[in-house]
């Protein structure tokens, strides 16, 4: 009788949970809607995927090898012919008709020859136009015709979970196009932890674009579109245990950033960092809370003379905008003020006791004001010099007591670096006779003679002599 029971009991069950399971069942109409929306993301995927395809490039980079061959001592006995073999690949992207390139610096750090090959299968050797190691970024250029050149989007605009696609050659499969989404914005101290253990190139400004698009080695300098097709990031690492694939943690270099540096290089070869002259803290939460749900960053510190300062910053202020990015933490707006570059008028947006102003800053190099700031005289022996007094003594880190004309700088190939001279020397005679400031020393190196001039040199604890000549 229990077993009767029971068994009715278990059918009875599965008749209702059958039944339950035909009930859960979508029916057509939500079935084709489901099918319209996957059609619709399919599409813009297709979409995106056409339009920058023709601008991405397969990059081969080749190192010059030399066979040679050695004894059982290891001793060479014979040299083959130099020939370029393949020693790495990676990825970048056409930005601009007449062949500029972007890629990452440690896709091409080093190299000896860049060959590029274009989606229509056209190769060139490329030209290394510049670097930038503390972005991973390069640039190169091809001379060739019929580019289509990618189009750039706007990397602030991008918000957690955005769709973008990843376009490369992982591992040599060129045109890969890869999906997924905007996993987190502005992340930091990626690479600090992963290539510079390696003994690589330190990058160090980060601001990446996290996603869980799939990114493997030869990714590297592809670009990251959104579903416009524009080019919102660069690729440049991933995070991998073991072999080194995809585990849905990788990261790009803001088109933000990018673009930045890209003008820089084509227009002078390299990046030249601004500097704005203060120093910085994140809010904490609970200065968001008495500054009124502010998010920016605090001044600490204003150094006198400096851009901040002549643009009418004080220690409190809170910079939220900077050049038309918002500044909700100090490495974001340290990043802005580098890559603004210098003598370029910056806009900053800041609130103080409540309320919101607007000004200008002209940004510099910190070289340039540290310069201006200390009185250094260039002399044209490749010498810069300063004079010693107890403030600059404190800047320097000397002791106050120490005087006399202090050597800021020698230029690599001058007369001065010939003559042995660095840095931190301080110079004491020339010619015998005792130099109190630098325009005694400027006074005794004009119209130097083939014998030169009789240098006294203080090093340290130590004191020694040198000649300087003139240039050859």
């Amino acid at each position: 009788m229990m077993q009767v029971t029971r068994s009715r009991a278990l059918v009875a069950v599965v008749s209702a949970l059958t039944a339950g399971s035909v009930l859960a069942q979508p029916s057509d109409r939500v079935l084709d809607e489901s099918r319209t929306a996957a059609r619709s993301l399919s599409t813009a995927f297709n979409f995106a995927a056409e339009k920058v395809g023709p601008s991405v490039v397969f990059i081969q980079r080749r190192d010059l090898i030399t066979p040679v061959r050695r004894d059982i001592f290891g001793r060479v006995i014979q040299r083959g012919e130099a020939t370029f073999r393949d020693s790495g690949l990676g990825s970048g992207v056409i930005v601009s008709e007449d062949g500029y390139i972007l890629t990452n610096n440690h896709v091409i750090a080093d190299a000896e020859q860049v060959e590029v090959q274009l989606q229509d299968g056209r190769s060139y050797i490329a030209e290394i136009i510049g670097a930038d190691p503390a972005t991973d970024v390069a640039v190169l250029r091809v001379d060739a015709e019929d580019l289509l050149p990618a189009t750039f989007g706007e990397s602030d605009d991008l918000k957690i979970g955005d769709w973008v696609l990843a376009v490369g050659s992982p591992f040599g499969l060129s045109n890969t196009v890869t999906a997924g989404i905007v996993s987190a914005m502005g992340r930091e101290g990626v690479l600090r932890t992963q290539r510079n253990a390696q003994g690589n190139n330190r990058v160090l400004y980060e601001e990446f674009i996290q996603t869980d698009a799939a990114i493997n080695p030869g990714n590297s300098g592809g670009p990251m579109v959104n579903l416009d097709g524009e080019v919102v990031g660069i690729n440049t690492a991933i995070f991998s245990k073991g072999g080194g694939g995809s585990i849905g943690l990788s990261f790009a270099i803001p088109s933000s950033i990018a673009e930045r540096v890209l003008d820089s290089i084509v227009e002078s070869g390299t990046v030249e960092r601004g500097w704005l002259g203060v120093t910085m803290e994140d809010l904490t939460a609970e200065d968001r809370v008495m500054f009124g749900d502010t998010e920016g960053v605090y001044i600490s510190t204003v150094m006198p003379e400096s851009p901040a300062s002549k643009a009418g910053l004080e220690v409190g202020d809170i910079i939220v905008s900077f050049d038309g990015r918002d500044t909700y933490s100090v490495n974001r707006l340290r990043n802005s003020i580098a890559l603004t570059g210098i003598n370029s008028p910056a806009e900053l947006t800041y609130i103080r006791e409540g309320e919101r102003f607007e000004t200008v800053a002209q940004l510099t190099e910190y070289q340039t004001y540290e310069r201006d700031m200390l009185g250094v005289v260039s002399l044209p022996t490749g010498l810069s010099v300063l004079q010693l007094r107890p403030e600059i003594n404190s800047y320097l880190e000397i002791p106050s007591e120490v005087s006399g004309v202090w050597v800021y700088g020698v230029e690599p190939g001058s007369q001065a670096q010939r003559a042995g001279l660095k840095q931190g020397d301080r110079i004491s005679r020339v010619s015998g006779k005792p130099i109190e400031d630098t325009g005694d020393l400027s006074r005794e190196l004009r119209g130097l003679s083939r014998d030169g001039v009789r240098l006294d040199i203080i090093r340290g604890n130590r004191t020694g002599r040198t000649t300087l000549y003139p240039s050859l």
